[in-house]
């Protein structure tokens, strides 16, 4: 773990423990499903992923949110100033069904894990508006790289029992992240056939997300998750990775949870 890790995570440990002594949980929930998911990052194949999902609220405003391959704790106990922990799970690049990528070497499963700050501005009329800036780390020894992520989103509610949000996002990578994903170096060509290609850092990737909440009786709720991303700069196609696949990556998931 890196110098820059160990500030993040001792930070955060300052933050939990001056929060928690005057925080009680004010909702817990549990629940799962399942999303159809790119197979490898640039990928035109498909499949099934489990998405977990476990909450806790705490009445000072900080929670713990795992949702899918993410989790997120807001550890400042603010209404509108949020920032704390990130993590992202990043699937290894093995075994897919394109022969030509799956020939190329191995890209171990990451878990990206960093820090985050923004807000949230809930208005009566408006629906609640918010914007963060993240930074997380491979601590997994996976992609070795550096992910940061801005994004605004938008949500409200409506019909008393249904909620819907979006949020427009973009992600840039060092280049350690951008040669695991999208770079083809000499032994790779020779294996796969690929032409070799450099990805240097930059911006990757833009992309919309939506959600739909609905309480469909007492304490049980369906969540469906979607979004749409398209891969830029050095992870477009001009990548023989991502010309092997496609630019425009897409998700769709459901879940039932319960709240108690």
């Amino acid at each position: 773990m890196n110098r820059k890790m160990i500030m993040i995570v001792l930070s955060g440990l300052l933050m939990l423990a001056a929060g928690l002594p005057t925080a009680q949980a004010a909702d817990w929930g549990v629940g799962g499903g399942v999303a159809v998911v790119p197979d490898y990052i640039g990928s035109d194949d498909y499949e099934a992923a489990p998405l977990p999902y476990l909450t806790v609220d705490f009445d000072n405003h900080m929670n713990i949110h795992l949702v899918g391959n993410r989790i997120k704790a807001n550890l400042i106990p603010h209404p509108i100033f949020k920032g704390g922990f990130v993590g992202e799970y990043i699937g290894e690049r093995d075994d897919v069904d394109n022969n030509k990528v799956d020939d190329l070497e191995d890209v171990d499963a990451s878990f990206m894990m960093g820090g985050f700050l923004g807000f949230e501005y809930p208005t009566e009329e408006w629906g609640k508006w918010s914007a963060r800036v993240e930074t997380m780390f491979d601590v997994a020894d996976g992609n070795d790289g550096q992910l940061t992520r801005v994004a605004a989103g938008w949500g409200t509610g409506f019909l008393q029992t249904m909620r819907i949000g979006l949020e427009g996002f973009a992600g840039f990578g060092d280049g350690d992240f951008m040669s695991s994903y999208f770079g083809i170096d000499g032994r790779d060509s020779r294996r796969s056939g690929l032409d070799t290609y450099d990805a240097d850092s930059g911006l990757y990737e833009v992309g919309l997300k939506a959600n739909y909440t609905w309480n469909f009786t007492g304490a049980w709720n369906l969540h469906v998750i979607g979004g749409i991303s398209q891969l830029v700069g050095d992870a477009d196609d001009d990548s023989p990775v991502v010309d092997e696949g496609s630019e425009t990556q897409g998700v769709l998931g459901a879940m039932i949870t319960y709240h108690f």
